[in-house]
């Protein structure tokens, strides 16, 4: 009598869990994400609903991954190769491909005055994502790949996007009446990035609480209409989570 044999193949292939798993069927949320990125980033308008849309990704995204049966957090980590043949950890674009694009956009649109006033709600945030991500999705059980290296790469971004998400959601929505201050241009210049890109700065003296000369980012149309020596009013709004922003008419 012969014992049956197991089948090794299927074992194997129960035991990964480094696969896509369920995350290759939201391939369409990644496109949608980075589609909405790329507009959001080079054409901003309508802002408020390209925010709002870009906001919702990442949520949207973890909850649909995990909605058939909490898969592994490995899921939302895709392991490929480099050309040194090192582990390249790759986290789903609806994850952090909408979190950089609000971070470069929150900080290309809004000054803030102080980053301690965005710790605390920052922080609630991003435990709140946390209780998202761990309730939709199981710790990672057996693996053979560093559990330390999936966990880094896709907690950064979920802390990334808590944090500029916050901080973008307290100005979009912020209906609060401005302060005004009035200011003296004193420079302007244009600052090139890698790729090419400008960012527009215009120098003013010293206004309400600012008490140092200070660059402020304009939008271009706004850099070519400011002159040097030109006063000009700036807006100080209250946050609609207390993070005072501000910016010049």
């Amino acid at each position: 009598m012969t014992k049956a044999r197991p089948n090794k193949r299927k074992d194997n292939r129960n035991k990964v869990t480094l696969s896509k798993l369920t995350f290759h069927e939201l391939d369409w949320l990644e496109y949608i994400t980075m589609g909405l990125g790329f507009w959001f980033l080079f054409y901003p308008r309508p802002y408020d609903i390209l925010f709002t849309a870009l906001l919702c990704m990442p949520i949207l995204g973890l909850i649909l991954n995990g909605i058939t049966g909490r898969p592994s957090i490995a899921s939302l980590v895709e392991i490929s190769k480099d050309d040194n043949g090192r582990d390249k950890y790759d986290v789903a674009d609806f994850i952090d491909f909408a979190a950089w694009i609000i971070l470069l956009r929150v900080l290309l649109d809004y000054e803030f005055e102080s980053f301690n006033s965005m710790i605390i709600p920052g922080t609630i945030a991003f435990a709140l994502m946390l209780v998202i991500l761990f309730s939709t999705h199981k710790v990672i059980d057996n693996t053979t790949k560093s559990k330390t290296w999936i966990y880094l790469s896709l907690i950064f971004n979920v802390f990334l996007y808590s944090y500029a998400g916050t901080y973008g959601v307290n100005c979009v929505y912020d209906e609060s009446e401005p302060q005004v201050y009035e200011t003296e241009v004193v420079d302007k210049r244009i600052s090139k990035g890698r790729r090419g890109r400008k960012t527009y700065y215009v120098k003013v003296n010293p206004w309400g609480n600012h008490y140092d000369k200070e660059k402020i980012s304009v939008a271009s149309s706004q850099y070519d209409e400011i002159q040097i020596g030109q006063t000009i009013k700036i807006d100080l709004k209250k946050g609609l989570f207390n993070i005072p922003w501000y910016y010049i008419e």
